[in-house]
């Protein structure tokens, strides 16, 4: 288990910043490309920081979050991912398998978000073209 108590270079304990990780699930979105760096900015590496980034998954998916990536096409602006399981841990040890996979560094910025069901619904901001 991790040390929930470590605190960041700004002061924010482990544990607070999990606590507050879904605080913008409801309009913009989680991305994974934060939470990695998140878990770094505490220190932890290894099975450290995939511990963190599964509690962080974790916290995401508990409070109604769903796994999404950008939409390429179409009216809506997100695409849910299915493809992690049916219960949050398995999504959960799913999506730090696949980070694990692509070999654990920072993941891009488009790779994958967490957002609530309404946003996942909601039409893109802006068209292409």
């Amino acid at each position: 288990m991790i040390d929930v108590l470590r605190r960041s270079a700004v002061g924010d304990t482990a544990a607070e910043y999990i606590a507050t990780i879904p605080d913008e699930i409801d309009s913009d979105g989680e991305g994974l490309w934060k939470i990695v760096p998140g878990g770094r900015s505490f220190g932890f590496e290894g099975n450290d920081l995939a511990e963190f980034v599964r509690l962080c998954v974790l916290r995401l998916l508990a409070v109604g979050a769903v796994p999404v990536r950008h939409a390429e096409d179409g009216d809506l602006e997100w695409v849910e991912q299915t493809q992690y399981g049916a219960t949050k841990e398995e999504i959960s040890d799913a999506i730090v398998a696949e980070w694990l996979e692509t070999g654990g560094g920072n993941p891009e910025w488009d790779w994958l978000w967490f957002v609530t069901r309404r946003v996942l619904e909601t039409s893109r901001r802006w068209q292409a073209g």
